[in-house]
């Protein structure tokens, strides 16, 4: 039976724990990811799908390496084909898993944070409430608050948060969305005082926004707060925060062909997932009634 691993995750920060001791295969692929080796991390995992394609654990590891390397294709090259490329491989490796386990929450949780990024704030929601049925985690819960708050809504928010807190998702994950909160709300003296508790007891949550690891780690709130205003990952939703800081915001900048391509990869990725979950009813997993247009 394939390894279990908790999602102890926000979309800035996906920081994924085993539920069990990784093996030493699983360690060095860790690794690799961490030291920025995706080239090795891909050639060790697609290695191992050829003499184990049903692995889902594989399956979602490589989806993840795929994905690290779209964004770095299209955030640090600007090369939209290479992008489109491991685009689709992620997706389809993500989307394999869930063919393979359709009780696997880590594929939602990752097809939710490419929604996120995509900048389709509804269906990164329905994705992760997704996720939280399947592993009704208390992490399940402060990513869905990081959610509400790039939506603005901050009642709910601060709901989701707490019952996150309440539910066991660890402390740092609850000061990382107060910090977010408070910077959207324009008190930067408590976003500050959040940020240093997160730099001293919890750095790895300022470490990485939407997957994608940071330059170097961010000494202040305010280098922190440059880092999500200049990433297409974070900035656009924290358009009002960002400018209150004269930071300017770096929106998703693609080509109409590849928004169509897109496009094309989404309707996919939808018909398959719904193939998967119509046969699944039990799992109440939510999928959108029709391909977008």
């Amino acid at each position: 039976m394939p390894q279990r691993r908790h999602l102890a995750a926000l979309l800035a920060f996906a920081l994924i724990v085993w539920a069990c001791a990784p093996t030493g295969s699983t360690r060095r692929v860790n690794q690799q990811i961490e030291a920025g080796d995706l080239a090795g991390a891909r050639a060790d995992l697609e290695a191992k799908l050829e003499q184990r394609p049903n692995d889902a654990d594989a399956r979602v590891n490589l989806g993840e390496v795929y994905y690290r390397i779209a964004r770095d294709a299209l955030d640090r090259e600007r090369d939209e084909a290479r992008y489109l490329l491991y685009l689709e491989r992620s997706v389809d490796e993500f989307v394999r898993a869930v063919e393979l386990d359709p009780r696997d929450p880590r594929p939602h949780f990752f097809l939710a944070v490419m929604d996120t990024y995509q900048g389709d704030l509804d269906k990164a929601l329905r994705g992760f409430d997704n996720t939280r049925r399947l592993e009704p985690s208390g992490v399940a819960y402060t990513n869905t608050a990081e959610i509400y708050i790039y939506r603005g809504d901050i009642r709910k928010a601060h709901a989701f948060n707490d019952l996150g807190l309440r539910k066991g998702a660890p402390y740092g994950a609850s000061v990382f969305n107060q910090m977010l909160i408070h910077w959207r709300e324009g008190d930067l003296d408590r976003a500050r005082n959040d940020f240093g508790r997160l730099r001293s007891s919890y750095p790895e949550y300022i470490q990485t926004i939407n997957v994608a690891k940071l330059p170097e780690p961010p000494r202040t709130f305010e280098a922190f707060a440059s880092y999500c205003c200049g990433s297409p990952a974070c900035g656009p939703y924290m358009k009002n925060a960002c400018r209150d800081l004269s930071l300017r915001v770096q929106e998703r900048e693609i080509s109409e062909e590849t928004v169509l391509k897109e496009l094309r990869i989404e309707m996919e990725r939808q018909r398959r997932m719904r193939k998967v979950y119509e046969r699944r009813k039990e799992l109440e997993i939510e999928i959108e009634d029709e391909a977008p247009r």
